[in-house]
């Protein structure tokens, strides 16, 4: 049970890590060169958040290798 729910855990990280990654490529895309200092915050908060998932997802996958390699 504890392999599924690590699995799921990390399938869900790994979606809101490739939607977040997404979502700043998409804005960049979008909106430059950026036009306002509104804008280019508003990337900067989407880069952020893609960044916190990033980490998010890789430290909850090592956690989950460590348990599995015990």
């Amino acid at each position: 049970m504890r392999d599924y729910n690590y699995e799921a855990g990390l399938h869900k990280l790994q979606i809101a890590k490739d939607e977040a990654e997404a979502a700043a490529e998409d804005f960049y895309d979008k909106y430059w060169p950026f036009q306002t200092d509104e804008v280019a915050a508003q990337y900067g908060e989407l880069q952020f958040t893609a960044v916190i998932m990033l980490a998010e997802f890789e430290q909850f996958a090592q956690q989950g290798s460590v348990k599995h390699a015990r």
